[in-house]
């Protein structure tokens, strides 16, 4: 069956404006999409001088998680830290971000100095609570309780 000019050219023309359209909206599928997290005006932690103190004094260590070939695979020295948590999938758990800002509970490496729920792996820094390795500190529950807040508080790289 022949199709006239007209009748063709009007196929066409719908053909492309669904084309066009098929796909756009964010890939939401229809729902709400998430809000992204909002800072408080004046956050009660800043990472530069509370969080990443603690992680210089009980990660960012020779054989644990600094250097070239860090364990985990993060480096949390000075400098790398933010950037290769905030936002980033874990390798151990990549339904989980290492740190997901406003959420703690979903956030991994929470989870991993709480010791749970579903960690691969021991609790860090290993070998605490206890004797831990490599002249680690054991992170002390108002290290913890700062950390948690500032996930909370949007994680922000203040």
């Amino acid at each position: 069956m022949r199709m006239r000019g007209t009748a063709m050219i009007a196929l066409l023309a719908i053909s492309c404006v669904l084309t066009a359209c098929a796909g756009s909206g964010g890939g939401g599928g229809g729902g709400t999409p998430r809000p992204a997290c909002k800072p408080p005006a004046q956050p009660t932690i800043s990472f530069s001088s509370n969080i990443q103190p603690i992680f210089t004094a009980s990660c960012a260590l020779a054989g644990c998680h600094v250097g070239a070939v860090p364990t985990g695979p993060v480096d949390l020295s000075v400098g790398q830290t933010y950037a290769q948590t905030v936002n980033v999938k874990s390798a151990q758990q990549p339904t989980l971000k290492r740190f997901l800002p406003g959420k703690p509970d979903l956030s991994y490496i929470i989870r991993k100095i709480e010791g749970g729920p579903n960690i691969a792996g021991v609790q860090m820094p290993q070998g605490c609570p206890g004797a831990p390795l490599n002249g680690a500190k054991c992170l002390t529950p108002d290290n913890i309780a700062a950390i948690r807040q500032w996930v909370t508080e949007c994680a922000t790289n203040n």
